[in-house]
């Protein structure tokens, strides 16, 4: 017959590092219904499942966009602390959310599955120890402290210093309630918490933090997080999961995101009834409220295009690794028509954008290619100019030095751009394109300091196709 140590181990073999198995198997038996398995859990499962490793090359900073009503507590929340106390009970866990009651909800949850019949037969090394409202204590030493995100924090932390193993994670599920979303006093409150007392808390750098929220705001946690630190995907820290509740709008291929739960009719006439609000909580793109430049509704866009007797510019405004992203865009221009065929947009250094350049200029054959040369951005260009020479490419390329105010003349260009300019549909556009599109369709009226690397490279092309007259000057 098996001791404890052994039918936990064997236990831990099934289903150690696989989320979704484990709550598929135990939701039932404390709930008395089966756990909905969709598209959406497999994607979350996957990213949780690389935490649950010890796989330092999985990425720890995980941030969840998706819909309300998605079964997100459950997976990312409940059933990943307990399988968490399971891998290890001396995990040390925190968990922040919107309400003190829901947190309150939250901990009672995970401790009716750790204290269900199944999961004590099945994991006989982790017990509960304490029976306080707001928080676990078992046995090994392992913690969950929960508490709402402007509470009181100071004084407990999460994850072990120095552990190899899973020891524990920062959990933070929907941070700020979305009638608070518009208020900027409450969004700056949220952000600077967590810059200032949250993120602290670790009590190791190894430490996972995983953020699972419905977008609210431009600037809520999530883009605050996204615009200071960045993507992996563009060479920054958080890992990001986006899932908007219709996928593949506006293409033969649109669909409900949950078909089981709720049809695309049903998400259509959510839509109707307030844009913004779907937009931003169900579909996690949210815009400013008013003000803004390029009206999404008004973006002309295109499948293909043959570039057969098109002339081609290529436009670069070139950054270093920072805030700011290096734009490089491919414009094919046929009669009046400007299509933007490709676009490099990337935070990561000159080291990594500028072989991504010249091979964009190789690929599109590219006539004329304009680089942005203020001040040291010179020796960019001629790094390009240098290494162009020495594959045989014959693109001319230009010097560009711009003194205007960047403000007033993207808000000049705008109405041309909207104009002229053809996007890829966003069924054919790779991250970085969704990423320039989406900054485009945020971009407000002459406000400085924004996300505005795309818009200006768009408007420098603009301005320059004018001067050629190769688009009309409206």
């Amino acid at each position: 017959m098996l001791n404890a140590n052994e039918v936990h181990a064997k236990t831990l073999q099934r289903w150690g590092g696989d989320i979704l198995s484990f709550t598929s198997a135990l939701f039932p038996l404390v709930n008395g219904v089966k756990f909905d398995i969709n598209e959406h859990t497999l994607a979350i499962a996957q990213k949780l499942n690389g935490v649950l490793s010890d796989d330092p090359n999985q990425p720890k900073h995980i941030i969840i966009n998706m819909p309300p009503r998605s079964g997100k507590t459950e997976l990312c929340i409940l059933y990943f602390v307990a399988l968490g106390f399971a891998v290890n009970p001396a995990s040390v866990f925190m968990h922040l959310s919107s309400s003190d009651n829901l947190v309150n909800i939250n901990v009672g949850s995970i401790r009716k599955i750790m204290l269900s019949d199944p999961y004590k037969i099945l994991f006989p090394l982790t017990s509960i120890a304490n029976n306080a409202a707001g928080s676990i204590a078992t046995t090994a030493g392992g913690t969950m402290y929960a508490a709402p995100f402007l509470g009181q924090i100071t004084g407990f932390g999460c994850g072990t210093y120095g552990s190899k193993r899973f020891s524990g994670a920062l959990l933070v599920d929907d941070p700020v309630k979305t009638q608070d979303a518009l208020s900027e006093t409450m969004r700056e409150r949220v952000n600077f918490t967590w810059a200032n007392t949250i993120i602290s808390r670790r009590n190791s750098e190894n430490t996972p933090v995983i953020i699972i929220a419905q977008r609210t705001h431009v600037h809520d946690l999530c883009g605050f997080l996204l615009e200071e630190e960045g993507r992996i995907s563009e060479g920054g820290k958080w890992d990001l999961l986006e899932l908007p509740a219709i996928i593949d709008e506006g293409t033969s291929q649109e669909r409900s995101y949950w078909p089981s739960r709720i049809s695309l009719e049903s998400l259509k006439k959510q839509k109707e009834l307030n844009p913004w609000v779907f937009d931003t909580q169900y579909m996690q793109n949210p815009k400013p409220v008013e003000g803004l430049l390029f009206n999404e509704k008004e973006t002309r866009y295109f499948d293909d295009t043959d570039m057969e007797g098109g002339y081609i510019l290529l436009q670069c405004d070139p950054a270093d690794e920072g805030t700011n992203k290096t734009c490089s865009a491919v414009y094919c221009v046929k009669g009046e028509d400007v299509y933007v065929m490709d676009v490099i947009y990337s935070a990561m250094n000159t080291e990594h954008t500028i072989p991504r350049i010249i091979e964009q200029m190789k690929q599109w054959k590219v006539r004329q290619a304009r680089i942005e040369s203020n001040a040291a951005w010179s020796l960019f260009r001629k790094e390009i100019k240098r290494l162009a020479a020495e594959q045989g490419i014959t693109t001319e390329i230009l010097a560009v030095s711009q003194r205007q105010n960047k403000e007033l003349r993207i808000f000049n260009q705008a109405p041309s751009i909207q104009k002229y300019f053809l996007y890829r549909k966003p069924s054919m556009q790779n991250d970085e394109y969704r990423v320039y599109m989406r900054e485009k369709h945020s971009y407000l009226k002459l406000v400085k300091d924004q996300k505005d690397d795309g818009v200006d490279t768009d408007t420098a092309a603009c301005e320059y196709l004018k001067r050629m007259g190769m688009i009309p000057t409206i």
